[in-house]
């Protein structure tokens, strides 16, 4: 099966990064974090599932059983932990390896939801770790690093070109957007492998990690809510219209959409605004970290984009390139464009996703210049686009637009 190279262990298991703190990767089930450590490693690969009979009861004999397996002749060799988390007292079982093993080992630890939800709890391990985020494929995973070779673009700094894209680009953008950016229904690619994967990922989620994790008892509504989401992709999300569907109180509802996020099954984006509060207070968007949930043409693509553009927010962030978060932006009159890359105080990027239309909206035009956005582009499904409309305003195809992402 085809393996697809993860740009984030560029930076997450790099020593610039790191500086001497154990790395912690966390993501979707699924989503391709062993397969790419395990391939990261080499030889001897010291890498250990907690999950497994034979790490239980190398451990039972000997807490430190890892440093038996150490090469004499490596120098500072990583060593993997996946699903540690799952032991009981797995952040002082870490404290003490990694204080008393940090000189002559690197650790990274892999776990799916659960790594993230559980390390929150507790500080015995602050100032031990960088947490980073593997998230569904980007197109410069699946086409390959080498066929992208322009630097991408970073929040702050001018564009100074739109690059060229390959038809490789158009046909992962393709493939992308009829599967999902999961590895394994990528690499097969048929739609009935790809439905069949989809209905039992989610049965795992939901029968596994939101009843061991919450204490929602509600599973059922849950599920049903879930379900709902797709339904309702490009607007903001409205609680009390769904206390109806659901026969639940608001405050259930929240709990529940808290929970779809803690296990990476969906994600929301705020409106911005240069006060916390109000975004905060101000009913959110919601997208699906698979967009193949989505069965609408439209609102799949702007799910799509959505993904893509929280993977360029994540990696900037955990590349220390500064402090950025997605949005949605929305005026006192209703105007709206979809998507807002901004940090504390200035909006660097506008997107609108326009599955097929090439004519420029004018609220993206209108919206940019209320907010100084150096850069705003309509994104088209549409290869080899790219109209300069005005200063840093553009309608271009989603090929060349992903190109400038990292």
């Amino acid at each position: 099966m085809r393996y697809f190279p993860r740009q984030v262990l560029r930076w997450a298991l790099a020593d610039e990064t790191l500086h001497g703190r154990m790395a912690f990767i966390a993501g979707p089930r699924q989503v391709g974090k062993t397969t790419a450590i395990q391939r990261f490693l080499t030889p001897p690969r010291l890498f250990y599932n907690w999950d497994t009979p034979t790490v239980k009861r190398r451990f039972a004999a000997n807490p430190a059983f890892f440093v038996e397996d150490l090469p004499p002749e490596q120098k500072r060799p990583w060593v993997a932990f996946d699903e540690i988390h799952k032991y009981p007292k797995w952040k002082n079982l870490l404290k003490g390896y990694y204080d008393e093993w940090r000189g002559q080992v690197r650790f990274v630890i892999t776990g799916s939801a659960r790594l993230e939800l559980f390390r929150r709890s507790g500080d015995s391990l602050v100032g031990r770790y960088f947490l980073f985020q593997m998230l569904p494929l980007g197109v410069r995973e699946v086409v390959g690093g080498k066929a992208l070779a322009a630097p991408t673009w970073v929040p702050g700094h001018p564009l100074a070109e739109v690059p060229a894209a390959s038809a490789g680009v158009g046909r992962a953008i393709e493939h992308l957007l009829a599967l999902s950016g999961f590895p394994e229904p990528l690499a097969v690619g048929t739609q009935p492998f790809c439905r069949r994967w989809r209905d039992n990922h989610l049965s795992l989620i939901v029968g596994e990690d939101l009843r061991d994790l919450t204490k929602i008892v509600q599973l059922r509504k849950l599920e049903t809510l879930l379900y709902l989401l797709p339904e309702r992709v490009g607007a903001p999300l409205s609680l009390n219209a769904l206390t109806t569907p659901l026969e639940a109180a608001h405050g259930s509802i929240r709990a529940w959409l808290d929970a779809l996020k803690a296990v990476y099954l969906v994600f929301s984006i705020p409106p911005w605004t240069t006060r916390l509060a109000r975004a905060i207070l101000k009913e959110q968007k919601y997208y699906c970290w698979d967009w193949g949930m989505v069965e609408a043409p439209g609102p799949r693509f702007e799910n799509f984009l959505a993904v893509q553009l929280q993977r360029a927010v994540t990696a900037w962030n955990e590349q220390g390139r500064g402090s950025f978060r997605l949005h949605y932006l929305r005026t006192k009159d209703g105007t709206e464009v979809d998507f807002a890359i901004a940090d504390r105080s200035q909006v660097h990027l506008l997107v609108e996703a326009k599955e097929g239309d090439t004519v420029l909206t004018p609220t993206l035009a209108a919206l940019q210049a209320k907010v100084q956005a150096p850069l705003a582009v309509q994104v088209v499904n549409r290869p080899g686009v790219c109209v300069r409309k005005g200063k840093g305003l553009y309608v271009m195809g989603a090929d060349r637009f992903l190109s400038l992402l990292p």
